[in-house]
């Protein structure tokens, strides 16, 4: 919630529903492998147009992947 936050104070009003949507397509993967995947994806996607944005996601790589350690059957909870 509080990356989410900081993420959408460094983008402009209008995109920020359309960034939002593609952060969460991190955690709507089916593998940890898949998740670490669309995170680099969505990083480069959104660097793009927000390089501010790719930083940030690289740099919390590490806190947003976490919860692919557990298994999945956890995910929800976590």
């Amino acid at each position: 919630v509080h990356f989410m936050r900081n993420v959408l104070a460094k983008v402009p009003k209008g995109s920020q529903e359309m960034v939002a949507a593609a952060i969460r397509t991190i955690f709507a993967q089916p593998d940890a492998e898949a998740v670490h995947e669309q995170l680099q994806g969505i990083a480069e996607k959104l660097g793009r147009q927000f390089p501010v944005v790719e930083q940030m996601l690289i740099e919390a790589a590490p806190g947003i992947t976490a919860f692919a350690a557990f298994p999945q059957s956890h995910w929800r909870r976590i």
